[in-house]
């Protein structure tokens, strides 16, 4: 698979110069026109062990606007094999634009009530669905494996630490956090901002992909106070900023994930809670293509 070369991006804004910060942003929303960001990397190496195994179809897991199930169903058309996502959520129709992309490309969708959804593998109806697939190799939701901490480590391949102080990423099941600590070093210190209320257990979920992994690395924090009321859910504030970030600095995030994160950095910096003269590295995650058609709740 071809990837664009993406370089990091100075971020220029009067509050920076104010409080002596310097911001880079890791552009990994531009690797790829289709699969981009964290997504690609925590299936790199999930891809390769599917392959390895022989087995004829990917099943994994998803929400209705989901960038993994939408960067899944991509490489299952692009390399050839058999998709299946199960769903959360019983009513799919009509298709919003991420599982309108994820059926014209070849995947199946398999809804699943939100409870069965919630109980994964104790749920006997999605036991019933996986076994309606012989020779199945399962992906869990987000990519979110061992395999996937270790591909999402890939994320500062090439990034050269010595002019880093800060890395700042957003969060959702804190696997592509765990991926960028495991990969830091130990002069760098790790922000992750949880894009859903995540105050009682990100950071027990972070520590458990690092012990899987093996990565003692404790440089690194959750900052869990911007997440605008939960997964999907933003305010008047944040979308206003998402606006400005895009007409004023031509920088596009998206609500559910990125804007947030960028959002929650500015105001750490301008709190002084990232310290003067720190240089911080910003990573663009992607995830733009599910804010199509989202309606979200103000």
């Amino acid at each position: 698979m071809e990837l664009n070369s993406v370089s990091l991006e100075p971020f220029n804004h009067p509050l920076l110069l104010k409080h002596n910060v310097s911001v880079s942003i890791k552009r990994d929303d531009l690797l790829h026109a289709v699969v981009s960001g964290n997504k690609l990397y925590k299936l790199m190496f999930n891809l390769d062990e599917f392959k390895r195994s022989h087995k004829k179809t990917l099943i994994t897991f998803g929400g209705a606007y989901s960038n993994h199930l939408h960067a899944t169903a991509f490489m299952g058309k692009k390399l050839g094999f058999q998709t299946v996502a199960i769903v959360r959520g019983e009513q799919l129709l009509p298709l919003n634009p991420t599982l309108k992309d994820c059926t014209d490309w070849g995947m199946i969708l398999e809804p699943v009530s939100r409870g069965d959804y919630r109980q994964k593998q104790k749920s006997a109806d999605i036991q019933d669905i996986i076994k309606k697939y012989p020779s199945a190799y399962i992906v869990p939701e987000g990519g979110a494996n061992k395999l996937g901490v270790l591909g999402a480590s890939k994320i500062m391949d090439g990034v050269d630490q010595k002019n880093i102080d800060v890395v700042v990423v957003a969060c959702g099941t804190g696997v592509t956090m765990a991926g960028i600590v495991s990969a830091c070093e130990s002069h760098v210190s790790v922000v992750g901002m949880p894009a859903l209320k995540a105050e009682k257990w990100m950071a027990s979920e972070v520590q458990g992909w690092l012990d899987v992994v093996g990565c003692d690395n404790k440089n690194w924090m959750v900052e869990c106070q911007y997440h605008f009321g939960g997964y999907g859910k933003t305010k008047p504030e944040l979308l206003q900023f998402i606006e400005e970030m895009a007409q004023q600095y031509q920088l596009l995030l998206d609500p559910i994930y990125t804007g947030k994160a960028f959002y929650g950095l500015l105001k750490m910096i301008e709190q002084g809670e990232i310290a003067s003269g720190s240089r911080v590295l910003f990573i663009h995650s992607g995830g733009l293509q599910g804010a199509r058609g989202l309606s979200v709740n103000s």
